[in-house]
């Protein structure tokens, strides 16, 4: 009987200390989705703001030292993001084929370089989604395919919510072309050429 109950007692601390910490990582993942949304939503009204813009764009960012600081950290993430990408994939694989055989391969050390590179950009993306970029668009565009790129990787490495990068990804690629468009519109700019990077990433 003293058996049953202390077994009893453990079970249930076990149960109390196991709901806790789903609870919390509940949360944590309801957070970082819902702030998957809100990113994409600000540049979705990025992308409007541009559209609506007056002529010629007051660029009010080349003095704003906190656009600067974000521009160069993910530009510079993003190159050793692009790097890995390479690397990953062999030359008869796409980028998900790529990442897929990691897991095959039980490659963690890469994986896990992969998934904190994706983590830090999807950060410094967040951030900019909260300054006023409509006046940069050809970064507008290169951040466009960067969340393309950085919401594919989400997809792979996290089974659990992949449907919600897919989606994710799909609605970048819409607002990425929704940029495309306008910015070959605008009658006092020439077609512009990818940048390097972009040519990197969707190549």
């Amino acid at each position: 009987m003293t058996n049953y109950i202390e077994e009893h007692y453990i079970h249930s601390e076990y149960d109390e200390i196991f709901n806790n910490w789903y609870e919390i990582e509940g949360l944590r993942k309801i957070r970082e989705l819902s702030r998957q949304l809100r990113t994409f939503f600000n540049y979705k009204a990025e992308v409007i703001r541009y559209r609506f813009h007056p002529s010629p764009i007051l660029i009010k960012n080349y003095v704003n030292t906190k656009f600067f600081s974000h521009k160069q950290k993910i530009e510079s993430l993003a190159k050793d993001f692009i790097t890995l990408l390479k690397n990953v994939k062999k030359s008869n694989q796409t980028v998900e084929e790529g990442i897929h055989s990691l897991f095959f391969n039980n490659n963690k050390a890469i994986l896990q370089k992969l998934l904190d590179l994706t983590e830090k950009l999807f950060i410094l993306i967040h951030y900019l989604s909260e300054e006023s970029i409509y006046d940069h668009p050809k970064f507008l565009k290169f951040i466009m395919v960067l969340a393309q790129n950085t919401s594919l990787v989400k997809k792979c490495l996290n089974a659990q919510f992949s449907k919600f990068y897919e989606e994710l990804e799909k609605n970048y690629n819409r607002l990425e072309g929704e940029l495309e468009v306008l910015l070959e519109k605008e009658p006092t700019k020439p077609i512009r050429s990818k940048t390097q990077l972009e040519e990197r990433l969707t190549s």
